[in-house]
Parts: structure tokens; C-alpha cells; sequence
């Protein structure tokens, strides 16, 4: 459609993980960044969540011309492939509309702050009108994103400046090998015991044993020898939780009366870890 565009950083050219696909495609930063724009665009005209049923690496590699972008994107982490498709990691933080309403708030706020020099007249003439206006829109749009007085970890409010705030520490990313280790010698289950991933489940009815299944095969994809065993992530239950709610392995469909049931692809998988797990 005619007006529709993509957010694409203009400092993408000197990113280091633009280099390093340049170094694993063994081709020029102009042909990544073209296969990435052709990727980013693709995925914001077809999907509303980054999954992109049917799509394959080799597939990445023939549309766009660059031999081996598509395994590359997925060893810097910017892809995850599955056997249905693939599925861009953090899609909605930077693509739909929510992403490209907080580029436009930014740049207009960016625009305003480097016109509004002192000596900008008071008379008649000035432009008070339209950048009040403009100044309106700013306020309603972030009031839709930004809850007011956002409240500090212990729950109250503070009204200590935001330059005095504590950083958030940052969690250490590993790979999911790593993740169950430390598991096992804490003595912790891996998801059985996570709150977020119970709620869900029992708010949707969703039965747990296709729950163990679609853990199965996450746990395949992410160990060694998986598609994703490089994959490295801060929060492993939260990743999870993830392609439950999304349902990124269509294991299950619900019918008309919201009743769950193995898809084709499940109960291929479920047959296929069976036969491991007799094995």
C-alpha cells in the first residue's frame, strides 16, 4: 500500500552484527542491508507477530541473493528457524504499528527541540500555534504508552529524579544447556514450577501434556545439535512462555467449541519424541 514504509536504523551500516553477516556471507554490507530491508519488509506486510509460517533459510538466501544470509542471521541471534517457518526475534519492538507510532513521536519531538531557538519571535508572526499543536499530540500519544508516575520495585512511588535511579541490571544471556544445568543443581524444575506459564495454561484450558510436548520440542531445538543450540537468552522460561502463548510450533488447534487438539505437525512430534523417549 501506497505511504507504507518500515523502521530501519540509519547507523545499520557500521552495526557490528552487519559486519560479522558480512563476514559469514562472505559478500558486501549493500547486499546484507538489501536482504535485510527485502526480510524486515516481507515480514511487516505478512505477519502482525514476526512468524513467518513456510519460510526457510534457503529460502532467505534465494529471495534475497546472498548465499547464506539466512543461517547467519540465525547464528547472530536476529532469527530463529523452525521446521514451520521462521520467526524474527524481537519483531514487535521495532516493526507494526505500535513500533513506527513511538519512531514518529521521536523524530517530531527530535524536530521541535532543534527548531525552538531562543530568539524565535513573540509577535503575531511566531509559529506558537502549530507547535502547540504539535506539542498536543506528543502529550496524547505518549499518555497512551507511558503509564504516569510509573512506580519503583518496592511498589510506592518516588519522586527522587530519574538521572538518581539505579540502573537495571542486566541478566546474564546463556544457552539453554547452561539454563537446565544450573536447574538441576539448584534442585529447580524448569517450567513446571514457573507461575506465569500455569496461569496460562490453566486460564486457556490448554491440556498440559501438549504443554510437555511443545517443551520437547523447544528443548531439541535450543540443545545441542538443534536448529537454535546457539541461541543465547536471559529469561529461558520467559522464551518459552513465549511460543506457548503465540503458538509458534502449531501443535494444537482449538475447534469451535474451544477444545484442543494435535495438529498434523503434533502428532508428528509427539510420535517422534515417543520413539526417542523409548529409545
Amino acid at each position: 500500500m501506497a505511504g507504507d514504509w518500515i523502521k530501519m536504523r540509519s547507523n545499520l551500516w557500521d552495526d557490528p552484527r552487519v559486519a560479522r553477516l558480512v563476514d559469514l556471507t562472505d559478500s558486501s554490507e549493500a547486499a546484507v542491508i538489501g536482504g535485510l530491508y527485502w526480510l524486515w519488509a516481507t515480514a511487516d506486510q505478512h505477519t502482525a507477530d514476526g512468524f513467518m509460517p513456510g519460510l526457510s533459510c534457503r529460502q532467505i538466501d534465494r529471495k534475497t541473493g546472498v548465499q547464506g544470509l539466512g543461517q547467519a542471521l540465525v547464528d547472530i541471534g536476529w532469527i530463529e528457524n523452525h521446521s514451520e517457518g521462521v520467526f524474527i526475534v524481537n519483531f514487535e519492538d521495532h516493526n507494526g504499528a505500535s513500533a513506527k507510532k513511538r519512531a514518529q513521536t521521536a523524530k517530531r519531538v527530535a524536530n521541535h527541540r532543534s527548531s525552538n531557538a531562543p530568539e524565535t519571535p513573540s509577535d503575531d508572526s511566531s509559529n506558537a500555534p502549530s507547535v502547540t499543536g504539535a506539542l498536543a499530540r506528543e502529550r496524547e500519544e505518549k499518555e497512551e504508552e507511558i503509564p504516569p508516575n510509573p512506580p519503583c520495585q518496592g511498589g510506592e512511588e518516588s519522586d527522587a529524579p530519574s538521572a538518581e535511579k539505579p540502573k537495571r541490571e542486566r541478566k546474564e544471556r546463556c544457552s539453554l544447556k547452561t539454563f537446565l544445568d544450573r536447574c538441576r543443581a539448584a534442585g529447580e524444575t524448569a517450567i513446571s514450577g514457573y507461575e506465569p506459564l500455569r496461569k496460562y495454561v490453566d486460564g486457556v484450558e490448554l491440556p498440559m501434556e501438549f504443554v510437555q510436548l511443545a517443551w520437547d520440542v523447544f528443548k531439541g531445538e535450543h540443545s545441542p545439535g538443534g536448529t537454535n543450540e546457539r541461541r543465547l537468552q536471559a529469561d529461558w522460561r520467559k522464551h518459552f512462555l513465549n511460543y506457548v502463548t503465540k503458538g509458534y510450533y502449531r501443535l494444537w488447534y482449538a475447534d469451535a467449541e474451544g477444545q484442543f487438539a494435535l495438529t498434523t505437525v503434533g502428532i508428528q512430534a509427539q510420535k517422534l519424541h515417543a520413539r526417542r523417549d523409548a529409545a
